[in-house]
């Protein structure tokens, strides 16, 4: 059973209809400290994972490890209808793409990304391949994701007011697109030119140059930008906007926390 002390921000099913098929798909959002994670790791973690951990040395590692995983588990979760989450173990293929092994046959597969703070997740079947991918609206990460871009797409740039969100929106489209197809960036960034975007809702969709069989939505979550990569003539419906409402109400909490975390401690000294 899932551990109440250990929730995350955003966790659901939803259906993939492509064509004349239907599928499943899970979605987890989660945002822990690393104190926390450990504390209850033994509730989520398969005990390979727990022996790779182990050998873990720097917080930062730890914290990104534990997120991931937990954010991985409770999408599969979701995905199976069961919160089984110690019998699943994920781990990196050759390209380091996540590999979910399950004590019983399942075809389920996992996509995950995350930032210092906010993990995410994907668990969908492997006859529909997926990928997703969060990233910080970063003034100067933008930079240097403005020069990886190709000059068609510093065109589309153009007609977008916010160029930070805008390189950033691309960049996880791309690195997105790169998780479904199981190679991660090690291909030239061009491979994955984003052919065309455009303004659908509250989401903005793209298509691929050369990847025409895949297209991409993405959304603000606050300051972070997330893509899903998907393949082309497949339908699906998630509440993009309950989603974002979730972040910024967690948002505003963790931030009136640490305020009254310091005004405790300042007064605490007088």
């Amino acid at each position: 059973m899932e551990n109440s002390a250990l929730q995350p921000i955003y966790k659901t099913s939803f259906q993939l209809q492509h064509r004349d098929k239907q599928f499943t798909a899970g979605l987890c959002i989660s945002q822990h400290p690393l104190e926390v994670l450990k504390r209850h790791a033994i509730d989520f973690l398969h005990a390979n994972e727990q022996a790779y951990f182990d050998t873990l040395k720097y917080p930062k590692r730890q914290h990104s490890y534990l997120l991931g995983r937990y954010c991985a588990k409770q999408a599969v979760a979701a995905y199976l209808q069961n919160d089984g989450m110690t019998n699943v173990w994920i781990e990196n293929g050759v390209f380091q793409q996540p590999i979910v092994y399950h004590s019983h046959p399942t075809d389920v597969q996992v996509s995950i990304s995350h930032t210092d703070a906010l993990g995410i997740a994907l668990a969908f079947p492997e006859p529909h391949p997926m990928g997703i991918d969060v990233e910080v609206i970063n003034e100067t990460h933008t930079e240097t994701i403005q020069t990886q871009l190709t000059l068609a797409e510093q065109q589309h740039a153009a007609l977008f007011n916010n160029k930070h969100m805008f390189f950033t929106l691309l960049w996880t489209a791309k690195e997105a697109l790169s998780k479904a197809l199981k190679c991660g960036l090690m291909i030239p960034m061009e491979i994955l030119e984003i052919d065309e975007i455009k303004r659908k809702g509250n989401c903005w969709q793209s298509t691929f140059k050369l990847f025409q069989q895949y297209e991409a939505r993405s959304f603000t979550l606050g300051d972070k930008v997330c893509s899903l990569v998907y393949p082309k003539e497949t339908d699906w419906l998630l509440d993009i906007e309950a989603i974002q409402q979730v972040i910024t109400h967690k948002h505003l909490i963790t931030i009136i926390f640490y305020i009254d975390k310091l005004l405790t401690n300042k007064y605490s000294y007088l």
